[in-house]
Order: structure tokens, then sequence, then C-alpha cells
């Protein structure tokens, strides 16, 4: 499975080489990500409400990180990517190895229910066609067709278009915890 939604683009991996330390990475990357768990389908139900300005929820040790996107009060784009990584050190840089992944298996039971339904509602169209002995509508048919394109493909878009949004915003927070510590050391230098 996870080769098929490589080829479809649901899951990337990417790897940053950071002139940081480690250390400093971790603790830098801790408190930019608030403390939680991101695999449930209902674990930030309230986390809109929250005052944190921080981006990211998750969990971070010295061994790795798994984080999302933060979900925002009122905010329309809705988030299952994560990103799980891990870091290294090879001289006097970090290497951060990322793997992104818009999948949800939440998405298995969406498909099979969508799926049901217009299996189910095409059976019964044909079923009342052949009780009444109406003709065949094709208009029907056909708004039936783009529909269930519509409801197949939007969900697939907009996990690919959330892929390509965390990877931006984890790259970016990535380079700012960099600046923010090379910043911290030429003022401690002082």
């Amino acid at each position: 499975m996870e080769n098929f939604l490589r080829n479809i683009k649901l899951i990337d991996e990417f790897s940053m080489t950071l002139p940081i330390s480690k250390s400093d990475f971790v603790s830098g990357l801790r408190s930019h990500v608030d403390e939680g768990t991101i695999d449930g389908l209902f674990d930030g139900a309230f986390e809109g409400l929250s005052s944190s300005e921080n981006l990211f929820k998750g969990l971070v040790d010295h061994n790795g990180f798994k984080i999302r996107k933060r979900r925002r009060f009122l905010e329309r784009k809705f988030s299952f990517t994560k990103a799980i990584g891990n870091f290294r050190e090879q001289g006097n840089a970090l290497i951060v190895n990322t793997k992104l992944v818009a999948w949800s298996n939440f998405m298995i039971l969406y498909y099979v229910l969508v799926t049901g339904f217009y299996v189910f509602f095409i059976g019964m169209f044909f079923n009342t066609l052949a009780s009444d002995g109406q003709e065949f509508d094709l208009f029907f048919i056909g708004f039936l067709i783009v529909h269930a394109l519509f409801m197949y493909i939007l969900p697939y878009v907009m996990m690919k278009r959330s892929l390509t949004s965390i990877k931006k915003d984890v790259e970016r927070e990535f380079h700012y915890i960099v600046s923010k510590s090379k910043m911290y050391n030429q003022n401690s230098m002082f």
C-alpha cells in the first residue's frame, strides 16, 4: 500500500542538512511544537479554541519527531498530513530525514461508504426502472457519474494539497529554528 501511496504522491520524503547541533535543534523544535498525540481522529477536536501560537502539534524527542499542523478556529483547511522524522549529527551539521504522510486510515472508511452509497443508489435506480418499465434516463446516470468523480477525486486533491502545504511549513520552521539558534549564539558571545 505504501508504494501505491508514493506513486500517487500522498507520501513524500525529503532530507535537510542544517548547520546546528542536535540538542539545539531538538530544544528549538520542542519550543515550536505543542505536545500531544496526533494519531487519533478526534485528537484535536477542541484545539482550535486554544490560544497557542505554535503552528505544529505532536511529539519531539532526541530520536525524532512526529508532528502535524495544528487546527485553527474556523480554518477551512482540514489536514491529516503527518510529518515523521529523525535526525543524526554528522560533523558540524544535523541531517534531518522527514517523511510526510497525507493518507489516513479514516479515508478507507470514507471510500468504502461512498462506494456503498453509489452501488446502493445505482442498484435502486435500475431496480425501479425494471419494475416500472420506464425508459433509461441518460442525464441522470451522467449526473451521477460526475458526482461520483467529485466525491472520489476531491479528497485526493485535498490530501495532496495538504502534503505540499505542510512540506513548505516544515522546511520554513526548520530554517527558522536554525536562524534563531544562530542569533542566540551570536548574542551570547558578547
